[in-house]
């Protein structure tokens, strides 16, 4: 699960950012204000690949969601 999931955030989540629709995808990937959530796709993802990168796409996810402001 963590390698599909590392591919999907990286792959569906830099095309997210690309068009603009980042903090949409942070949250449907299960990354909150607070952080990444435990048990969602982002957490299987940050469990397969480790420390993150900065600049990364999960890093850049993440840093979105943190500062998108909550519906």
């Amino acid at each position: 699960m963590g390698f599909l999931a590392a591919v999907t955030v990286a792959v569906v989540g830099g095309a997210a950012i690309a068009v603009g629709a980042g903090p949409i995808a942070a949250g449907l990937f299960g990354i909150s204000q607070t952080g990444i959530i435990a048990g969602s796709t982002a957490a299987a993802a940050q469990a397969y690949v480790g420390n993150v990168a900065a600049g990364s796409v999960l890093a850049k996810l993440t840093s979105m969601a943190m500062l998108a402001p909550t519906p």
